[in-house]
């Protein structure tokens, strides 16, 4: 039965808060000032937080010599962006967790950071809000996770039934709970006491984008869009949407900044997804990979990058790169080998003596 907006306020305010040091970093990073050691502390304060943070700063995407364990020093080497990241993804994960039983739901979480991932590419071509759109984009379904762990079973029952009623997820949301998950964001948002930016940003993100200003919302919207053409869809739109079309909503020029090499991005969003706790999505590569290809061929043509549509062509293609790739020589042989070397030239200056 479908319940008012006055019940679902009540059962939102039943959702477990919003970890209080993730919210005091918020607040604390958008100020014009900010102190590496107020950061590390508040970090510090909360264990799991630390442990979070450790485990990025160690991992062998920045390969350290040695192993970081002071947090100060990991926030001065991760830089406020990434430890914001870490933070807050791993904050919002909480509540995937407690509430993603079926591959479904596991999918909202997917979309989630698939849509940061987007969402820093889009502000980086765009050379605006480029510190913030990673985590604008964690925080815009801040709303749907709620709706998750505040009713699992019947949000597991809206997505799967939405397609199948022809119903806009939105409407069927709408319509069991009396408000949809933009609306549930904005009630979270005012419930944690959020930055009033990431509220605008929850309740929003599903808005028509109107004008031409490039602002934080409409970076969001776009890589929503983009997240859901490309694959990492909660559910079907009833409409399907074109990558070149949702792009179009930003200015030529910065469409055509949008250049990482689609390999690079996909395997961005997976490591993404990975890092912060959640399994690798179902998404073939070669579906992503042809569908990304497709917007660089529609964006730029005279730079497209070389990659078929078609999932077999794209299989053959990685296939072919694979077997042309040079196989990197063993280090233990190299050793050996300049070490054999190393000897005859010994034994050579001993002999001309």
């Amino acid at each position: 039965m479908p319940r008012s907006a006055t019940p679902i306020s009540a059962s939102l305010k039943k959702v477990p808060p919003f970890p209080p040091v993730a919210a005091k970093l918020l607040s604390l990073l958008s100020g014009p000032a900010v102190d590496v050691n107020e950061v590390a502390d508040l970090i510090g304060s909360d264990a799991t937080f630390t442990a979070r943070l450790l485990q990025r700063v160690n991992s062998a995407q920045f390969g350290f010599v040695s192993d970081i364990t002071n947090v100060r020093r990991a926030v001065g080497l991760l830089g406020f962006d990434t430890t914001r990241q870490v933070v807050l993804a791993h904050a919002t994960a909480v509540y995937v967790h407690g509430g993603l039983k079926t591959e479904t739901m596991r999918r909202c979480w997917q979309h989630t950071v698939a849509t940061a991932v987007l969402a820093e590419e889009i502000a980086v071509a765009c050379n605006a809000f480029v510190p913030i759109a990673f985590t604008a984009g964690i925080m815009h379904d801040i709303g749907r996770l709620g709706l998750l762990v505040a009713y699992p079973e019947e949000y597991e029952r809206v997505i799967r039934n939405a397609a199948g009623r022809s119903m806009d997820v939105l409407e069927f949301e709408a319509e069991e709970f009396g408000a949809h998950h933009a609306e549930a964001g904005r009630m979270l948002a005012e419930l944690w006491s959020l930055p009033s930016e990431m509220g605008v940003i929850a309740g929003r993100h599903h808005d028509p984008c109107e004008g031409s200003e490039v602002d934080l919302l409409r970076i969001v919207h776009v890589a929503c869009r983009l997240a859901d053409v490309l694959g990492y869809d909660v559910v079907k739109p009833l409409v399907p949407s074109q990558a070149s079309d949702v792009i179009a909503e930003l200015p030529a020029t910065m469409r055509a900044s949008l250049v990482r090499a689609p390999e690079e991005l996909f395997e961005r969003i997976e490591q993404q997804i990975r890092e912060f706790g959640s399994e690798a999505g179902n998404t073939p590569p070669e579906e992503t990979l042809a569908l990304l290809a497709s917007v660089n061929e529609t964006e730029n043509p005279e730079q497209a990058l070389i990659l078929d549509t078609e999932t077999d062509m794209a299989s053959d293609r990685w296939e072919a790169a694979a077997s042309k790739r040079e196989p990197v020589p063993n280090r233990t042989i190299i050793l050996w080998i300049l070490a054999a070397l190393a000897g005859s030239t010994a034994v050579v200056l001993w002999v001309l003596r």
